[in-house]
């Protein structure tokens, strides 16, 4: 059961990342809008992928670089 947890989440962010993290000029949905108004999300965010990547080391970097391409997306906007 953890098995398939790890590879649906693996599956989930690389989705994510080639549909928005990686293409800037897709506009990001409503709830990922929320870490451009509070940006203590985005430290909560950081906390939380240094404890994904204890537990599971692909799923922590490709959170990793979905924060990264927020973060780069924020300093364009």
């Amino acid at each position: 059961m953890i098995v398939i947890l790890k590879y649906l989440l693996i599956g989930f962010l690389t989705a994510y990342l080639l549909m928005y993290g990686l293409r800037p000029s897709v506009p990001y949905p409503e709830i990922v809008l929320e870490f451009y108004e509070n940006f203590w999300l985005l430290l909560i965010l950081v906390i939380i992928n240094f404890y994904v990547y204890l537990w599971d080391s692909k799923i922590g970097l490709l959170l990793c670089l979905s924060i990264v391409a927020l973060i780069f997306d924020m300093i364009m906007i």
